[in-house]
């Protein structure tokens, strides 16, 4: 039920990006905004040419068990954007569990995208935690709000 209503949020995000229509992700794309990225923050190193991230928001929801903090889930979305491009190409979302430090970076492909992406985007999604879905939710509800008064 929650990954159903994840997924839902998902696809009405991806609805309000696509009103471009003709952009897709590319497997390059995705493994970038999945893998490379990381490397690249970590490593010092330049962004990846042709391409711009544009911070979207970060929103932050406490956790508590009867008084006792457990952590904070951090949601970040970027857009990466093709030099040229009035849409992104796909959007960055660094997960983030503060207590433990775990941060899962997972890339929202354009709607329009192949099968495969949005399948390794499922596949990613459904390994995090259940208890993460209603913070991973409400982010992407936001993100919808975002995209929605452009």
């Amino acid at each position: 039920m929650k990954v159903a209503l994840f997924l839902v949020s998902i696809a009405f995000a991806l609805i309000v990006l696509s009103s471009e229509g003709h952009a897709q992700t590319t497997v390059e794309e995705y493994n970038y905004v999945t893998k490379g990225y990381k490397v690249q923050i970590e490593s010092g190193l330049d962004m990846k040419k042709g391409y711009k991230f544009e911070d979207i928001h970060t929103i932050s929801i406490k956790y508590s068990d009867g008084g006792t903090d457990r952590g904070s889930r951090e949601t970040e979305f970027k857009a990466l954007y093709r030099d040229g491009q009035l849409k992104p190409a796909a959007i960055l979302c660094i997960y983030t569990r503060t207590e433990t430090g775990l941060k899962d970076y997972i890339c929202i492909p354009q709607f329009t995208s192949s099968r495969e992406l949005w399948d390794m985007t499922l596949s990613k999604i459904s390994s995090i935690e259940a208890e993460s879905g209603p913070a991973l939710m409400w982010s992407l509800a936001k993100l919808s709000a975002y995209y929605s008064m452009k």
